[in-house]
């Protein structure tokens, strides 16, 4: 029995998985909002001018990549305050993700299943 099935662009299409779909920006969203809390935070100007795009999470101050590395324009290590966002630190995607990942991967499956809602 010959099985005919959809290409793989329009089956990606109808789950909304393919670059840029529903469940690719639901994603970069729940990424954002989950990395906010590792997000060094002072005067809360870099986590609050936060730029999430499609598939882009953008931090747009000029000084984010110094906070991100965690290196002054000195090349001094930074001190973070903890009283705002406990958790924050340099890196902050990647601390996120080791935290939270399993859990935005459920979120993901969820909403793929639930046919983006």
């Amino acid at each position: 029995m010959p099985l005919k099935m959809q290409p793989t662009g329009v089956i990606k299409a109808r789950l909304g998985i393919e670059n840029g779909g529903k469940a690719h920006a639901f994603f970069t969203d729940v990424c954002a909002k989950a990395m906010d809390k590792y997000v060094p935070f002072d005067t809360g100007t870099l986590a609050e001018t936060v730029s999430v795009e499609t598939s882009i999470i953008t931090y747009v101050q000029p000084y984010a990549r110094y906070v991100y590395y965690g290196i002054s324009k000195n090349g001094n290590p930074l001190n973070y305050h903890t009283d705002k966002h406990s958790l924050a630190t340099s890196y902050w995607d990647r601390h996120m993700w080791t935290a939270e990942g399993a859990d935005i991967v459920r979120q993901v499956q969820k909403y793929v299943n639930g046919g983006g809602k």
